[in-house]
């Protein structure tokens, strides 16, 4: 009987256990032999390549080691690194490419929760959730200053991006009925068809939308891509939503103008510190939501990624070819 094909797994401790649980593993280990990381800790790249000698598929997860060219060497026989957990892009280097191994990652299945996260925030913000709430648990009953409670039914949404998370926001969107735009250099216009969009420029988006949600990557062409000219275009009255990067927003512009109250905010993530500094002076507006950078997956169902990537590596050593498949083109353009 021929020898199952070695399949690496790099996650550890309770990481392992909410990424590979039971049902995982046995989805593995039904067509591979699963070589399991026992150190109890991240592997060394040097241990990496120890283990890579025969292995035909990696599944990686945060902390694991990076595939530089001495690991893609060391492993003669790998096709496949399937990463169950967010960006790739740290993990694998241009070798990875030239020997022609397939990249796959975990973007889709974390972007169900991104989107959930977006649609969240922005019923909270047009609602004004944490300010009614905070009024009641005061004493109080009706607040005039937090204004009448907003819809999204019909309203005009803006997505600045739309991979992953934004097309899911999108999916999530439609029961309301809004009017959705989108505003991203690269999308492929056939895409926007599905979601009922439109392509628009960013001052549109920034000028006409109720809500503004971002979904765009963290690069150096899009850092502060909401600067202060282009915060200032926002309406009094909207809504802006990031669940995406915090380096998409000058922090100190966002500030001086949420303390005009003009607007209302729900940041998940910051620029350029996290956690947030204690002292930051978001703590203290009232017109903004923050949370602790949480809407990625939710711990209790991290096994969606464990099995997506057990069945992309199962289709490679079969010699298929996963859908969402990373190139080295695409990678550049990833958060």
């Amino acid at each position: 009987m021929a020898s199952r094909p070695a399949v690496l797994v790099l996650a550890h401790g309770q990481l392992f256990q909410d990424i590979f649980p039971e049902k995982v593993c046995a989805e593995l280990e039904r067509f591979a032999e699963a070589r399991y990381n026992d150190l109890g800790r991240n592997l060394t790249e040097e241990e990496l390549c120890d283990r890579a000698a025969d292995a035909v598929g990696c599944i990686t997860t945060w902390g694991s080691p990076r595939f530089t060219p001495e690991v893609v060497a060391a492993g003669p026989k790998l096709k496949i690194i399937a990463h169950a957990a967010g960006t790739v892009k740290p993990y694998v280097s241009d070798a990875v490419f030239d020997r022609g191994i397939v990249v796959t990652g975990s973007a889709g299945i974390i972007a169900r929760y991104v989107g959930e996260m977006a649609l969240a925030l922005s019923l909270a913000c047009l609602r004004s959730l944490t300010g009614r709430d905070r009024v009641l648990k005061s004493g109080g009953w009706h607040d005039e200053g937090l204004g009448s409670p907003r819809t999204l039914l019909e309203q005009r949404v803006g997505l600045i991006g739309f991979g992953a998370t934004g097309r899911e926001f999108a999916r999530l969107l439609k029961p309301f009925n809004v009017e959705l735009l989108v505003y991203d250099p690269y999308v492929d216009p056939s895409t926007l068809g599905a979601s009922g969009a439109r392509l628009a420029g960013l001052e549109e988006i920034l000028t006409t939308c109720r809500v503004i949600s971002l979904h765009a990557a963290g690069l150096p062409s899009t850092r502060h891509l909401l600067d202060a000219p282009r915060l200032r275009m926002i309406p009094e009255g909207a809504v802006l939503v990031n669940t995406a990067r915090g380096s998409l927003i000058d922090m100190d512009a966002l500030v001086a103008e949420l303390e005009t109250g003009r607007f209302c905010a729900a940041l998940d993530v910051f620029d350029p510190e996290e956690p947030l500094p204690r002292e930051h002076p978001l703590r203290g507006l009232p017109n903004v939501i923050l949370t602790p950078h949480i809407s990625g997956p939710v711990r209790e169902r991290y096994w969606e990624m464990g099995l997506g990537m057990v069945r992309n590596v199962q289709m490679v050593i079969s010699g298929q070819t996963p859908p969402g498949a990373i190139t080295r083109e695409q990678l550049d353009r990833l958060a």
